[in-house]
């Protein structure tokens, strides 16, 4: 998914892991900003194991890799006038990726598609 978060506003996503919102464990996250973070200071803030959080200087032309299913992460508010753009993505892992699960009680499951590379 491709994510805009225009400033300035108090809006932010909450801390969450993505198992919350029915992803399994055979996903890993990408983060790809394409904003210059010193611009909007917004950051993609990962939990660590002591329960701290850490922002993730991540740079245009970076990608961060992190396993969103089990690690907390959230993005903070922008406080800027400038737009926030980043594109984030999820690719299953052969092998541990059950393209048949699906998370019980959920109504909007995201759509798969398998990608041959």
């Amino acid at each position: 998914s491709n994510s805009l978060v225009t400033g300035p506003a108090r809006a932010h996503v909450k801390m969450h892991n993505d198992a919350q919102y029915g992803h399994q464990d055979g996903e890993v996250n990408f983060w790809i900003p394409l904003t210059d973070r010193n611009l909007t200071k917004v950051d993609l803030h990962l939990q660590e194991a002591d329960s701290t959080c850490t922002p993730m200087p991540v740079a245009v032309g970076q990608v961060l890799q992190f396993h969103g299913t089990r690690v907390k992460h959230y993005v903070n508010s922008n406080v800027t006038p400038y737009t926030r753009v980043s594109m984030d993505f999820r690719v299953g892992v052969e092998g541990y990726f059950d393209p048949q699960w699906a998370m019980v009680g959920t109504t909007a499951d995201h759509s798969r598609r398998k990608v041959q590379i």
